[in-house]
This record gives C-alpha cells, sequence and structure tokens, in this order.
C-alpha cells in the first residue's frame, strides 16, 4: 500500500513532544489527565512519543505520581525505555516547551490523526479497485462504513460527561412531553394506542426483537408498524426485507391501507368498486418517506450502509429502520462469525443490530422466529428461552415481543378465530405487558381490540 501514500503523512512531531512534555510535567497529572486520556497511541506518530505515552497513560490508570523517575519505571517494565534512549533520551523529550492549553495541541493530533486514516483508507480502496481484488459493490460498502466512523469523531472517547449537560437535553425532552409535544420515540401515532402508551413510543438506540412461529403474521405486524408511523407522524421508515421482494412488500402495504383483499390484488382480481379505493391508496402510498430493500444474503454493515447513504443523499435521514428477520442476515465473507456455529454465528449479527441502531440513534426492529419448542408447551404462549439460535438476542434487546395466536382449527360452520396478543416479554425501559389484538389476514393487517369496560 505504500506506493499509493504521499512520502509524508500529516503528522507534528513537535506537537507531539511538547504536548507529552505538558502531561508529564511534576504536578501537572491531575490537570491534564483528561486531555491525556482523551487521546490514543494511534494519536502519536513518532515510536519514542508512542512508547512515552503508554507508559503516561499506565501510570495514570494507576494513580501513581507522574515524574522522570516514575516514567522511567513504566517503561522499562513495558520494554521500551530503548525507544525514547534510555533515560538520557527521556529526560530530553520532557524537557520540551510546556504549553497553557494542552487541549489545543490534543485537537491538533487527533486532526492529524484523522487525515491520516483518510489517506490510508483513499491508497487502500484505490491500491484494490485497481487491483481488482474486490467488487465495487463491496468497495463501497467498505468505504461507507469507515467514513462513517470517521464523521463520528471522538463521540467514542468523550469520557464523563456533567449531570448538567446529560439533564438540560433530558429535561427540554420531558417539558416537551409534559406540553403535549410528543413522545420521546417513534410512535404508531395512534394506530396501537396501548404499545404508544406503554413504550412511549420505539426509542432511539434500541434494539426491538419481534418474535413468532412462520405463518403468524410477524411481517404484517411489522409494515403496520412502519407504515402507521410514516403516515401518522411523517417518521422516515426502512424496510428491509429478505425473504420477500419489493412488490410483495408494496402489495402488503397497499392491502392494508385499501383494505382489499391480498390476494385478489395479487391476482389482478378485485371488484370494480374496489379499483377506486386501490388507486387512492397507491398514491397516497408514493407520498410517504418509506424505503424498502430486498437485497438477499445482506449483512449488516450493508445494511448499515445503506441507512447512511440514505441520509446522505436525500433531506431525510432513515428513523425507523425494520429487518426481516434476523436468521436470514448474512456473515460477512471472511469474518469470524461466518466460521461459527449458528448461534454464535446470530448472537454476533443481534450485537451488530444493536450497535447500529445505537450509532445511528433510531430504534431498530428485527424479526426472528422461535424454536420449536413452543408448539409444544401448554397453551402456546411464547416466552423468552424460545427464542431461535441464540440467547444472546434476548441479552441484546432493549424490548422483546412476542405474536401469540390461537391456531386450532374450529368447526367450518364457525368463524376463525382471528384474535391475537402481542405479549411484550422483556422491556428495559417499562413495563412487560399482553396487548390484546385482531389479526385481518385479507388485509395483512392487525389492530389493536378496545378492551370493553363496564361502567357499572
Amino acid at each position: 500500500m505504500d506506493g499509493w501514500l504521499p512520502d509524508r503523512l500529516p503528522q507534528d512531531p513537535e506537537a507531539e513532544k511538547s504536548l507529552l512534555a505538558t502531561c508529564c510535567a511534576p504536578g501537572g497529572d491531575l490537570a491534564f489527565a483528561e486531555v491525556a486520556l482523551g487521546l490514543t497511541e494511534e494519536d502519536f506518530v513518532v515510536p519514542a512519543h508512542k512508547a512515552l505515552y503508554k507508559a503516561l497513560v499506565r501510570l495514570l490508570e494507576r494513580q501513581v505520581e507522574v515524574n522522570a523517575l516514575t516514567l522511567k519505571d513504566a517503561l522499562d517494565q513495558n520494554g521500551e525505555l530503548s525507544t525514547v534512549g534510555g533515560f538520557p533520551g527521556l529526560t530530553e523529550l520532557l524537557s520540551a516547551q510546556e504549553v497553557g492549553r494542552p487541549q489545543v495541541l490534543a485537537d491538533l493530533l487527533r486532526r492529524k490523526h484523522k487525515l491520516r486514516r483518510l489517506l490510508r483508507l483513499g491508497a487502500g480502496l484505490a491500491r484494490q479497485a485497481a487491483n481488482e481484488e474486490e467488487g465495487p459493490e463491496a468497495l463501497v460498502d467498505v468505504a461507507a462504513e469507515e467514513l462513517f466512523r470517521l464523521s463520528q469523531g471522538d463521540s467514542d472517547r468523550k469520557g464523563l460527561l456533567s449531570i448538567e449537560k446529560v439533564g438540560l437535553e433530558g429535561m427540554a425532552k420531558l417539558y416537551d412531553r409534559l406540553d403535549g409535544n410528543g413522545h420521546s420515540g417513534v410512535t404508531t401515532g395512534g394506530a396501537f394506542p396501548a404499545l404508544d402508551a406503554l413504550t412511549q413510543g420505539f426509542q432511539p438506540g434500541n434494539l426491538i426483537v419481534l418474535a413468532a412461529r412462520p405463518g403468524i403474521g410477524k411481517t404484517a405486524l411489522a409494515l403496520n408498524w412502519v407504515l402507521s408511523a410514516a403516515k401518522k407522524r411523517g417518521t422516515c421508515g426502512a424496510f428491509f426485507s429478505l425473504e420477500m421482494s419489493q412488490e410483495e412488500v408494496f402489495l402488503r402495504m397497499l392491502a392494508s391501507q385499501a383494505r382489499v383483499n391480498l390476494k385478489r390484488i395479487q391476482a389482478g382480481e378485485f371488484p370494480n368498486e374496489a379499483r377506486e379505493r386501490i388507486r387512492e391508496a397507491g398514491n397516497d402510498l408514493l407520498q410517504l418517506p418509506l424505503y424498502i430493500s430486498d437485497q438477499a444474503s445482506i449483512t449488516v454493515p450493508q445494511i448499515q450502509s445503506m441507512v447512511i447513504k440514505q441520509g446522505s443523499q436525500s433531506n431525510r435521514r432513515v428513523e425507523f429502520l425494520i429487518v426481516d428477520y434476523l436468521q436470514l442476515i448474512s456473515s460477512p465473507d471472511g469474518s469470524r462469525a461466518s466460521k461459527q456455529n449458528e448461534a454464535t454465528r446470530v448472537g454476533e449479527i443481534s450485537r451488530g443490530l444493536k450497535l447500529l441502531a445505537k450509532d445511528q440513534g433510531i430504534p431498530v426492529v428485527v424479526l426472528s422466529q422461535l424454536n420449536r419448542e413452543v408448539e409444544h408447551r401448554a397453551g402456546g404462549r411464547p416466552q423468552l428461552s424460545d427464542l431461535r439460535d441464540s440467547g444472546a438476542i434476548e441479552q441484546d434487546a432493549d424490548m422483546v415481543a412476542f405474536i401469540h395466536r390461537r391456531m386450532i382449527a374450529k368447526a367450518d360452520e364457525e368463524p376463525p378465530d382471528n384474535t391475537a396478543e402481542l405479549v411484550i416479554a422483556k422491556h428495559r425501559n417499562g413495563p412487560t405487558k399482553i396487548i390484546k389484538l385482531l389479526f385481518e389476514g385479507e388485509f395483512a393487517q392487525y389492530r389493536e381490540l378496545v378492551e370493553e369496560t363496564n361502567p357499572y
């Protein structure tokens, strides 16, 4: 890769030396600890400076006084005293000019480090593209993911925040809700009132697992959620379908919106009086801020790349993400997860989705299958141990919801039992609950059942 890089990368050895001398000055360890611990070894270029920085951090973490002798001992224990030129070299480094505001130098070193990362990323992409080592789609995904990490700046090492900084934003959101200005998360806009009241909306950064056995209607309910959020709240949603085509997803939304039998829409056989409803419903759907992907064999980094790309290409970032479904998500080729058993592989994917939700600051709903044990249990109501393939799913999820329907066939003359339960089995931010639902399969739609109360 060296041939693709300039002769000299962005760096400032004098700034490195001056910053280290300031932070290592006797009596200054407490005052400058936050500055030093806010950096990383990679922010330094000169090997001697890297070694001295590691020794400084070791002393700060152990709350040992920082001076030439303790630094010499720490370097010696790390086997790096010779890297700084022995004790004479160490004292020469510590004699560099000190500054009154080391934070300015720390910001400079971070900026230089970011420029070096950009150069290496560009050089690596240029080399791989020239040698055709990867396909263009894979290279674009890698570039998008790395650029996203760079764009996050120092958010992953921001350190402790004062209660004042944390509380001001939290109180502002609380007062908004008290003034009737909405929930704290993504709601269905009243389409599922009991769910909205329970969760106060799907919370940013949360991973929500919706699980059920095949044929119960996981996809229908998830589509109802994202469609209602877009219609009633203007929420920009993205639906990743790893099982159905984009057209199938759209037709399900159309049947729900127009309340026309889904099978008739799919077959193109519906009465004339339904044509106008379908036309109006279709026009309404076209105006919604919704995005659909039916790419098969997709990975979590690819999903994140698409979400980031959508935000950069339009004035609307994705605010609500649904993935259908967990067990069909692929692991990147050559990754450690791709070589593990299925439980470990799925566990790493669920962790990746949780990190995606946190990085993007949006709720992520992922559909999941259940194992067959639930079919042999009396009553058949799912529980957390029924999550298929990995207990890590339960650990990573902020909320786990199950759809439970009685699938016992009734006599031909009786109407089918379309009642269902949305079982909130885990809720990190609130109580658990069972919400009564009605499944209208012909419209691919769920709705909440209003519980009647006796006034007497």
